[in-house]
This record gives C-alpha cells, sequence and structure tokens, in this order.
C-alpha cells in the first residue's frame, strides 16, 4: 500500500556542559510504500523543511539560521534503503531501519532505532538516532559563551494515511 506522510516532527537535541539545547523542525513530508505482512520490504523518502524550524528564542532561531545557512540548504531528504529485525504486536511493531540522509551536498548512512503502527488504513513511526554534524559538513554552533557538542540525538515522527 501507498501512504502518503501529512504530518511529522524533527526534534534535536544538542548538548553542551552547561545548557541543552532542543530544535524542532515541524514540517515533514513524505511517501511510504509498506505492506503490514512484509515490513522488511518498505520503501520511503521524508522531507524536512529545514526553514521551518523553533530553536525556544529569535536568538537561538536567528544563529542557527545564519550558521547552518538555512535558506541555502531548505531541504533534508531521508531514504528509508532497509528494515530489519521487526517484531510485531498486531499492527504494532519494532523494528531497525537503514538509510541515508541528504543534506547540503552530504550523504550520511544512518541506522535508527523505531517503533511504529502500519495498518490498511495509516502508517505512524518514529524512530531515535545519534548523529555527529560534522558528517554533514557542520560544526557545532555556539551560544554566547556555551559550546553545543557536535554530536545530536535526533528523534523523528511521521504520521500518514493511505493514499487512494
Amino acid at each position: 500500500m501507498k501512504y502518503r506522510v501529512s504530518s511529522g516532527k524533527l526534534t534535536v537535541q544538542a548538548r553542551s556542559r552547561l545548557h541543552d539545547t532542543t530544535t524542532v523542525w515541524d514540517k515533514v513530508s513524505g511517501d511510504v510504500e509498506a505492506d503490514a505482512n512484509a515490513i522488511e520490504a518498505a520503501s520511503a523518502t521524508f522531507t524536512v523543511d529545514m526553514t521551518s524550524f523553533d530553536a525556544g528564542d529569535w536568538l537561538k532561531n536567528r544563529k542557527l539560521k545564519k550558521d547552518f545557512d538555512m535558506d541555502a540548504h531548505p531541504k533534508a531528504i531521508f531514504e528509508l534503503r532497509g528494515v530489519k529485525d521487526v517484531v510485531r504486536d498486531g499492527a504494532k511493531f519494532t523494528a531497525t531501519a537503514d538509510g541515508v540522509l541528504r543534506w547540503r551536498g552530504k550523504e550520511v548512512v544512518l541506522t535508527l532505532a523505531g517503533r511504529g503502527t502500519l495498518d490498511d488504513v495509516r502508517v505512524e513511526a518514529s524512530a531515535k538516532f545519534d548523529l555527529d554534524i560534522r558528517k554533514l559538513g557542520l560544526s557545532a554552533p555556539r551560544f554566547l559563551m556555551i559550546k553545543m557538542e557536535d554530536e545530536v540525538t535526533i528523534e523523528v515522527t511521521v504520521t500518514g494515511a493511505v493514499v487512494a
């Protein structure tokens, strides 16, 4: 079945010794092709609008937009390449997903631990993973005197419905 992602959220937790910062991107779209009886064969592509985010205050938002040049790199794309270690409980499942993140002209291979629900009406999925942003050609920003770490924790959620 084919599903269209209608909503989603990408949450990035950046750490420092003094103060963590959470940034949320709220415009996630995409398409999923999956069979509830063969989740391992699923394929999907997700796009995040990198210009639509909130880091908690205008100063952090301005700093991230400038430092990461969001306007010049407005879309991040994740392509699902494989699903394994599927454990099912009715329509609910846990699994490991392998894929490629493309942003800023770079490609980063990722492995995500996730969970979700898949049936003949909707798909819901969430996953969490760590990412070293230096693989994307970035270095962690400083907020005033606080230097963030280069490794961040990312959690993503998507919800979609069957495409008629």
